[in-house]
């Protein structure tokens, strides 16, 4: 099975509204793009039409490997731009910024390639137990990075009081997949860690210099240090780390909610987690109700059932709440966040299956559906050819699993800025 072998194999397009206001101060653009992340388009966008980056206002950011069609406003201004790879085109005016509760979420049109036709024929006999009861709302592997490429996750440590390992992870921990530049820095620094005066002369410019000074003055004060990583970085971390307890307390609350015959295994980068075949009406009718959040200090942590789910995850975390407060560091900061156990996908179409032209004797599939914001498509695929919880795990590590332009490697500060996406 491949995914997005080409851009035009997953497109994307975002269910935004808003009010028209004829003469409001805000011009709603739509922007399309091709192999660009929204950051990057937005640079472009400042670059080539003068745009002012303060500005501009987006809703969500979508994936760099697709095809994508999503909204902005731009303060006060029509701009179009017509390029190769992106283009930008008003539609509209209202009286305030766009912001991310005008989504409704996303549409999809995907095509998965390289299927041998018993595999295409799972896929189809999948799609009406998904349409009729849905899947869990689990992140998927674009939310975690940091274990792709080998850090682990950051924020554990910074929550476990182990400062230095955090920003080791952070800074100095090499990629085993990425073949950039990138790698050959981080081995470096890792090899130089502590002699901050060779690390300050190894490491140039701004998300570095300012760090291995400070380290210079202070070569003990790791947390100190941590607050010269980019600010995006450490939240990217953050919510990663947050988004695998809620994965991993999710599919806890389900080993009781899904019986045995039902349960299916989704295989993700931070380990395996339970989805059903179909689910009985009472147990989605509960499922819907319950109040799973993500977890944040301040917060009463959700129904009782997934309070209790989240705690044992913390616990084999070796994690207290105290923790949360005692080890605090500016920008990996949890919050208490609704988010829904439970989705259905809408608009889901028929499956089309024909010939791969793209590799001979196989097939591909292409099918359309729509999920609400926040919510992986490629996690809905994963459940279309989910096996059995039980059966034996399938060996991924042979060609078959190079999947599509979405596995390959790039360094660890490309892979969250394309790859941090809401879809």
């Amino acid at each position: 099975m491949r995914l997005k072998t080409t851009p035009d194999d997953f497109r994307v397009r975002e269910l935004l509204e808003w009010d028209e206001v004829p003469d409001g101060g805000f011009v709603v653009h739509k922007l399309h793009k091709e192999k660009l992340s929204t950051p990057e388009a937005l640079a472009i966008l400042v670059r080539d039409a003068g745009v002012d980056r303060a500005a501009i206002a987006y809703a969500g950011l979508k994936d760099r490997q697709a095809v994508t069609d999503q909204f902005l406003t731009i303060e006060r201004r029509a701009v179009e731009l017509k390029l190769p790879n992106l283009r930008v085109t008003p539609v509209g005016t209202t009286n305030k910024p766009i912001t991310s509760k005008q989504s409704q979420g996303n549409a999809f049109t995907i095509v998965v390639r390289d299927l041998r036709p018993t595999e295409a024929a799972t896929l189809r006999r999948s799609v009406p137990s998904l349409v009729k009861t849905g899947l869990p709302n689990y992140f998927d592997d674009q939310r975690f990075g940091s274990l792709r490429h080998g850090q682990g996750f950051p924020m554990l440590s910074v929550l476990l009081g182990n400062y230095e390992r955090a920003l080791q992870q952070l800074v100095a921990e090499p990629s085993p997949v990425a073949i950039t530049g990138d790698v050959k820095l981080k081995r470096t620094l890792q090899l130089r860690w502590g002699d901050w005066d060779a690390c300050a002369r190894i490491a140039r410019g701004p998300a570095y210099e300012p760090m291995f000074a400070f380290l210079k003055r202070n070569p003990h004060d790791f947390r100190g240090a941590l607050q010269f990583v980019p600010l995006r970085l450490r939240v990217i971390h953050a919510f990663a780390y947050q988004s695998y307890l809620w994965n991993r307390a999710v599919s806890s609350l389900l080993r009781v909610a899904v019986k045995g015959a039902q349960r299916l295994r989704l295989s993700t980068v931070a380990g395996d987690l339970i989805a059903w075949k179909y689910l009985a009406p009472e147990r989605e009718e509960k499922l819907q109700k319950m109040r799973t959040p993500l977890f944040g200090i301040e917060g009463d942590g959700g129904s009782e059932p997934f309070r209790k789910a989240m705690i044992g995850e913390m616990k084999g975390a070796e994690l207290r709440r105290s923790d949360f407060v005692e080890n605090e560091v500016p920008g990996m900061i949890w919050k208490e966040e609704h988010r829904d156990a439970f989705v259905k996908p809408t608009n889901v179409t028929d499956v089309r299956i024909e010939p791969d032209e793209m590799h001979e004797g196989n097939v591909k599939a292409s099918l359309q559906f729509a999920l609400p914001r926040g919510s992986y498509a490629t996690m809905l695929i994963k459940r279309l050819f989910a096996p059995s919880w039980y059966a034996r795990p399938v060996d991924r590590s042979g060609p078959r699993a190079s999947g599509g332009s979405d596995l390959r490697s790039r360094s660890i500060v490309r892979y969250e800025e394309d790859h941090y996406s809401d879809d």
